[in-house]
């Protein structure tokens, strides 16, 4: 665990919801802050230390915050979702925040209750999914700031968790009903359900890279923490599970595809627990785990882009504190100048390999990889592309403003011939 000097202070983040609390990429992290409306911090990892407590912001919320994502293409485009029942999209300067936002550049409207959790597409540009309290998961697209899939009827609960696999075909998702789904959104008739955990608290899911299986956490009905492997061809009955241990706070799994590591931080825990799979049974391997004097609230890893490959850093969680946000570093000790590459694999590259309307006509497409060896990956383009349609919404405010100052022109041009 990093030591004060070099995590980040002074950051009282405003834990509501069933999300992680803190979202990341390769530069910046993001999590909600206490205090009045929804205000965001978005700040640099690079920077280090005490974080100013009147340090921009992104505030274009009315209510609290429940969870953020990052475009997976765009590095300074953040999804927010909020209390309010809106998604926001907003863009900030490529090199952070140099003053506060407070109008986001497209707004998704159409849960009628908070929203739970939203998710970036992995591999189609502009699709998001969104859940809400309102038992609903709906999949937008950003750029016409349009509603394009609607799942109503199959959650009979709050959707907890949800995640998309490694090319997006096909989003699972967990509920309070004790359920396990999985469908492609497009096909909304093609539901795959199997039993999950019965214990009251929200389970979490996460898909185990291309391997065509994906891993739920939960408890059970005697408060047993626990954790189980599905394929995704037969959802109703677990290949394996495994009891964990009887803590309370809800786990959050992470899976690093590279290396085939399966990370679980808990909320209320002083631990990160990591595991092997393996595409056989047992499926799930403990390796060892990391314990601090002091739980933390949420967590998130950053992307694998950026990692240190000298050090044979393999994975960087941020934890959540009290008042501060904790690096821990995952490395693999050997002393060696030379790139390691059977610790890095190609990774994700971060590009969008179809258009939202491709991947709605019924396309997939795998994602891209880039090396990991220093110097011999492109540059990725840095600046934003992303442009909002105006909404039907906007369109018809801006019709009857217009159509209002005609009517008032009309009236005085009355008046005058009058005269």
């Amino acid at each position: 665990m990093a030591k004060k000097e070099k995590a980040y202070q002074n950051v009282k983040v405003e834990c509501t919801g069933e999300s992680n609390h803190i979202a990341a990429n390769r530069e910046f992290f993001a999590v909600a802050l206490q205090g009045g409306g929804g205000p965001v911090l978005v700040h640099p990892l690079a920077k280090v230390g005490r974080v100013d407590v009147n340090a921009p912001r992104v505030n274009v919320h009315k209510n609290k915050v429940t969870d953020i994502d990052f475009s997976p293409f765009l590095n300074n485009l953040v999804a927010t979702a909020s209390e309010d029942c809106l998604i926001k999209l907003t863009l900030f300067p490529s090199e952070g925040l140099k003053e506060s936002i407070n109008e986001s550049n497209a707004t998704l409207s159409g849960h009628e209750k908070k929203l739970n959790q939203v998710k970036f597409h992995p591999t189609a540009n502009n699709i998001l999914a969104s859940s809400g309290f309102d038992n609903l998961v709906k999949v937008w697209d950003i750029e016409k700031q349009k509603e394009v899939i609607n799942i109503d009827g199959e959650h009979t609960d709050l959707p907890v968790s949800m995640d998309w696999n490694e090319d997006g075909s096909v989003l699972a998702t967990t509920s309070k009903d004790h359920y396990v789904r999985l469908f492609d959104p497009r096909k909304k008739s093609a539901v795959s359900k199997g039993q999950g955990f019965d214990g009251n608290k929200g389970a979490k899911v996460v898909w185990l890279g291309n391997s065509g299986k994906f891993l739920t956490v939960g408890h059970d009905k005697t408060s047993n923490r626990k954790l189980s492997v599905h394929d995704s061809k037969k959802v109703d009955t677990p290949l394996a599970t495994q009891d964990i241990d009887t803590g309370a706070g809800v786990l959050c799994p992470f899976y690093d595809a590279d290396n085939s590591v399966l990370y679980l931080a808990g909320k209320g825990d002083a631990a990160i627990r990591y595991y092997e799979f393996s595409n056989e049974d047992p499926y799930i391997f403990a390796l060892s785990e990391f314990r601090d004097n002091e739980s933390s609230k949420g967590a998130c890893f950053i992307p694998k882009q950026a990692v240190d490959v000298k050090a044979c850093e393999i994975a960087v969680a941020l934890r959540v504190m009290r008042d501060w946000i904790s690096p821990v570093s995952f490395q693999v000790p050997r002393k060696s100048d030379i790139f390691q590459s059977d610790l890095y694999p190609d990774t994700y590259a971060g590009k969008p390999m179809l258009s939202a309307d491709e991947w709605l006509g019924g396309a997939d497409k795998a994602p891209a990889k880039r090396s990991m060896k220093p110097g011999t990956a492109k540059e990725e383009q840095k600046e934003s592309t992303f442009t909002a349609k105006k909404s039907a919404e906007q369109l018809q405010k801006e019709l009857d403003a217009a159509n209002a100052k005609i009517a008032e022109l009309e009236e005085k041009l009355a008046k005058l011939g009058a005269k």
